[in-house]
């Protein structure tokens, strides 16, 4: 018998929502078990696998369902047997950076704790990939079941983690058990047999694809998380938690977005090139990501004090101009999210690097204003400028891309 799920067509959009849902649950649980300050040391140990992660995301994922022949069980062997390296690198740095880490961050998660985190990249490394392959005919099924199983066992964990360390290493169980969760689910529902494959062509092509976005997964570190990492080297461990929570809150939708078009976008752009009909699919994938920035940039700026407050607690409220410019921020980079996705459809997945590096920038304004001890949101702003001028470039990028007559005509 066949689990209800909801429609195909709403299983990229709410897979990723109940993700972000999770991320917030975790938070709002071990600001209430656990107090701001051990909230805040879990935020960092969060930010630190993040990194590892990031930085070796050769988009593998993106590979299986742009490339031609992705639906090959060699190309797939190949793809897996990387990420089974990948994750084996992961675990090594998480380890050797142990002790840097804990140095870096005094007063926060000993060195311990920061290599128990190895654990995470080195399971998920045996992920099969099966059910990524499903979304190239537009079946999510499998990714719903593997990403939102995963999920879920993650939630089930936040409570008796929280009671067993009743400090922030109860997000290092919580983290274990999601990545061992995905795994097994994406074994359990996979059509072909598990294989590995080692082949020194295959890893140039992986290498040459890559390259450009783990370029980019380090610029959107900066863009997403360095500023937290500044705000827990200059403030204490409390502000880290408003801050991470406001910012957490600002960019679900950026997230939930990204995460959505990468099943839904990406493949519909790459159809659209194919049948030459992107100027119409462009249109109307920009309108509708536009329509939804400008909603959630109000909306949040209007609601978000409130709700922090009630929510997290009084401690964990945030002041409104940090809002305003949070929002802002997140409304820009949901703006971004299509001209990303155009950019790899196109083969010219350097350009959000491009893009992404004016947002990098910010951080140097953010840091100087860190440093001068002035209110967090002074460094919410400078993020909303950041944010801003990536975009900016982006759209410049894609004007360059596409055929003059094209890209006017996706307007007209």
């Amino acid at each position: 018998m066949r689990l209800p799920l909801p429609s195909s067509r709403t299983l990229p959009w709410a897979v990723p929502v109940l993700s972000e849902a999770a991320a917030l649950g975790r938070s709002v649980v071990f600001a209430w078990m656990l107090g701001a300050e051990e909230l805040g040391q879990a935020m960092i140990l969060a930010l630190t696998l993040r990194l590892v992660e990031m930085a070796s995301d050769l988009g593998m994922d993106r590979l299986i369902l742009q490339a031609p022949d992705g639906n090959t069980s060699r190309l797939q062997a190949e793809l897996q047997g990387l990420c089974v390296l990948r994750g084996l690198a992961g675990a090594a740095v998480l380890i050797l950076l142990a002790p840097l880490f804990a140095l870096l961050f005094a007063g926060g998660p000993d060195a311990a704790t920061y290599a128990s985190l190895a654990l995470i990249p080195l399971l998920r490394g045996l992920t099969h990939m099966d059910f990524r392959r499903a979304e190239r005919n537009a079946r999510y099924r499998k990714m719903a079941l593997t990403e939102g199983g995963a999920t879920l066992v993650m939630v089930a964990t936040l409570l008796p983690a929280a009671l067993l360390t009743a400090d922030h290493r109860a997000i290092c169980i919580a983290l274990a058990a999601h990545a061992a969760a995905h795994v097994l689910m994406s074994h359990l529902v996979a059509q072909r047999p598990y294989r590995l494959a080692f082949t020194a062509q295959a890893t140039r092509r992986i290498l040459r694809f890559g390259a450009p976005l783990i370029l980019n997964a380090l610029l959107m570190f900066a863009t997403f998380y360095a500023d937290r990492v500044i705000v827990a080297q200059f403030y204490d461990w409390t502000a880290l938690a408003v801050y991470g929570i406001a910012l957490q809150l600002a960019l679900l939708p950026a997230q939930i977005v990204g995460r959505a078009a990468n099943s839904l976008v990406l493949p519909r752009l790459r159809r659209a090139i194919a049948a030459n009909h992107l100027p119409r699919s462009w249109h109307e994938v920009l309108n509708t990501h536009l329509a939804m920035a400008g909603l959630f940039t109000l909306g949040f700026a209007a609601f978000a004090p409130f709700c922090i407050g009630l929510v997290y607690g009084a401690q964990l409220r945030p002041d409104l101009a940090l809002v305003v410019g949070f929002g802002i921020a997140a409304g820009f980079r949901i703006l971004r999210t299509p001209y990303s996705m155009l950019a790899v459809a196109v083969g010219r997945t350097g350009d959000p690097a491009r893009a992404n590096l004016l947002r990098a920038t910010a951080l140097i304004a953010a840091a100087g204003f860190a440093a001068l001890g002035l209110p967090l949101a002074a460094i919410g702003a400078a993020a909303a400028l950041g944010e801003a001028a990536a975009t900016l470039r982006a759209v410049q990028l894609a004007r360059t891309t596409l055929h003059p007559f094209d890209f006017q005509e996706s307007y007209s």
